[in-house]
């Protein structure tokens, strides 16, 4: 059945009276706000609600997976998820392979459901999610053994009996608290001892059947002893039992034929109960519909219960046609989950798909059940059958739960390994959905460019280092700004960084960031100014470690490289002081040539004038030391 539109009303009067309009804000959300379409015929003149305030509201739809509690399903999926794709790509797989996947899945919506029945009571809303979960795991396990496990002689009865007593154990339960109890007979008082008997019994328990019947005071009375007796000699198929399918069939008949001579004579007349038993073991129709149908809650639970008794060698192939005869015979099946699982059973893998989307669970089931049933080749007859493309229908509901997962502030990173293994077309919306990620933090900003790396968005990348470099800059953090820089490969914005830095040294004398320059390697050559600051920081390092002539060689690299700022030649003036006064000789005649030199291209500036004068005193004084010095060397050669 189709779900009716629903009708939301945002309350706002301004909407009511010029009219409104939307635009997308983000991958579920839009942003609707008054406006007043204006043509070109009419006339130009101020808006009569332009001095009113104006609201923008945001609609988006509820995401149930969002909810914290739900978390966790999330984020444990993923897992899963992304070891069938490794599976797929890199490994031989067998039935078992996926039949375990297939029970992890199951797992952690079993942990789920029980996380919200621990929450229930506090908020009503996690009443619905429960209803929607509990349908999700009836439709997978059933799934599960339609169309991924392989049953020997696709003989379903088995696996269906024990879908159902998984689904509806309550009679189990009230029957383990019979058998624990402290009575050792007597058991009938209870309440709901035959209803229990009944109900195990419908759900083929047979040994708790009989066990229960030990319970009655009458247990050693014919009657008692016949219903135990039929009961033990029960023929139950076994595909691993020794029978073949002739044997037990004929067996079978045989065993309603002797039970239904016990019911016409009249052996049970004494024991309504026991008799209603051997009734409906023996398949009779009319007690079916009249005390069968009673005491089951849906039409598939006494669908397993009904076959058990009248055809309980049924094949999966055969399956669909007595469902949906049971179906339409139902009272009430106007369920969305009775429909689902009737077209699960009808083996219409289209019709389930479709159905499966109207859950509201955010797409998280499709998605994830049609991507196992996709790679153990179970939509394979959707190709050729339908003529549906499984492909594509798998990567599009990937790509939709992706999708929905990208516009979640801390489910993004989830959502891009669904894009990316939903075809070139997800990769794609990756890449225009991961430029929209908002990042606050700098933890955040580095998550992004590290799954921007992953799949090959360097635009991304740079992108992001250059505005994460602007906000350092515009914090006063200038060391970091550049750090980032160089991750976004951005020279100019690299100069402009290492400029300030320089300027700052020139004003305080302190050099900041040395963690960063000491690492600059050859990163540096990004930009002409971060080289001629990490020289520097290497000139200052060796200074420090009283390296004079490795110092000094740097400084005159330094000087005669034209990289020097205007601003900064008072800086090396002065750092070439020290080492022109210095006892040993670091500067020989050449160097020291080539520092006069620099000094007469770039003295004109009157601010240096006061350095001048005693700079060249010391640069004489160190020539005439360095010309002693090599001709003493020269001659002693």
């Amino acid at each position: 059945m189709e779900k009716k539109p629903v009708t939301y009303t945002i309350p706002d009067s301004l909407c009511y009276s010029a009219g409104i309009t939307g635009s997308w804000i983000s991958a579920n959300t839009i942003g609707a706000h008054a406006f007043k379409p204006v043509r070109f015929n009419h006339r130009d003149a101020p808006s009569q609600y332009a001095q009113r305030p104006t609201l923008i509201h945001h609609i988006r739809p509820e995401i149930v997976i969002f909810d914290p509690i739900l978390r966790k399903l999330v984020n444990e999926a993923n897992g899963i998820f992304l070891r069938v794709q490794q599976i797929n790509e890199t490994e031989k797989s067998t039935n078992k392979t996926w039949l375990n996947l297939s029970h992890q899945y199951r797992s952690i919506i079993r942990a789920c459901l029980e996380n919200l029945q621990e929450v229930e009571e506090s908020n009503e809303k996690y009443s619905s999610y429960l209803t929607i979960f509990f349908a999700v795991e009836c439709v997978w396990h059933l799934c599960e053994i339609l169309y991924i496990d392989q049953i020997p002689g696709d003989v379903v009865l088995n696996p269906l009996l024990e879908w159902i007593r998984f689904h509806f154990p309550e009679h189990e339960r009230n029957a383990t608290n019979l058998l624990s109890g402290s009575l050792i007979s007597g058991a009938e008082a209870h309440p709901k001892y035959w209803d229990t008997v009944i109900g195990v019994f419908m759900q083929g328990r047979i040994d708790i059947v009989r066990a229960l019947l030990k319970l009655h005071t009458a247990s050693d009375s014919v009657p008692f002893k016949i219903a135990d007796n039929v009961l033990r000699i029960m023929p139950l198929y076994n595909v691993y039992g020794g029978l073949s399918a002739n044997d037990f069939q004929t067996r079978w008949k045989h065993w309603q034929m002797d039970t239904q001579t016990k019911i016409d004579s009249k052996s049970f007349t004494t024991q309504k109960n026991l008799e209603l038993m051997m009734k409906l073991s023996v398949g009779d129709k009319a007690m079916w519909e009249s005390e069968g149908m009673a005491r089951c809650d849906t039409w598939y639970e006494f669908l397993a219960s009904y076959l058990l008794y009248s055809e309980p060698f049924v094949r999966r192939s055969h399956l669909g046609p007595l469902a949906t005869k049971c179906y339409d015979s139902w009272p009430t099946t106007n369920k969305h989950l009775d429909q689902t699982l009737l077209a699960i059973m009808q083996q219409d893998l289209h019709q389930v798909i479709h159905e499966i989307q109207q859950m509201s669970e955010n797409g998280w089931f499709a998605a994830h059940i049609t991507d196992l049933l996709y790679h153990c080749g179970a939509l394979s007859d959707l190709d050729s059958q339908k003529k549906i493309n499984s492909h594509a229908l798998r990567n599009s509901l990937i790509h939709d739960y992706g999708v929905i997962l990208m516009s979640h502030h801390s489910l993004w990173q989830i959502g891009a390994d669904y894009l990316s293994h939903s075809n070139e077309p997800g990769i794609r919306r990756l890449e225009l959905l991961l430029e929209r990620v908002p990042f606050k933090s700098e933890g955040r900003a580095l998550k992004i460019i590290q799954v921007a790396q992953k799949y090959g968005f360097p635009h991304i990348v740079n992108s992001i280092c250059k505005q994460q470099a602007m906000l350092m800059k515009r914090r006063n953090r200038p060391g970091h700004a550049l750090g980032w820089a160089l991750k976004s490969k951005d020279s100019v914005l690299a100069g402009q960084l290492a400029d300030g830095l320089l300027k700052e040294y020139s004003e305080n004398g302190t050099l900041v960031s040395t963690d960063l320059l000491d690492s600059l390697g050859a990163s540096m050559l990004i930009s002409d100014r971060l080289i001629f600051l990490g020289k520097y920081f290497e000139f200052h390092k060796e200074y420090k470690s009283r390296n004079f002539k490795e110092a000094a060689n740097l400084l005159i690299l330094l000087l005669s490289s034209k990289l020097t700022p205007k601003y900064f030649w008072g800086v090396l003036f002065a750092d070439a002081l020290p080492l022109l006064e210095c006892d040993d000789t670091v500067l020989n005649s050449n160097d020291t040539y080539e520092f006069l030199h620099c000094i007469e291209q770039n003295c004109s500036d009157p601010k240096y004038s006061d350095q001048i004068e005693l700079i060249r005193l010391a640069a004489a004084r160190n020539l005439a030391r360095a010309l002693v010095h090599e001709i003493q060397s020269t001659a002693s050669l």
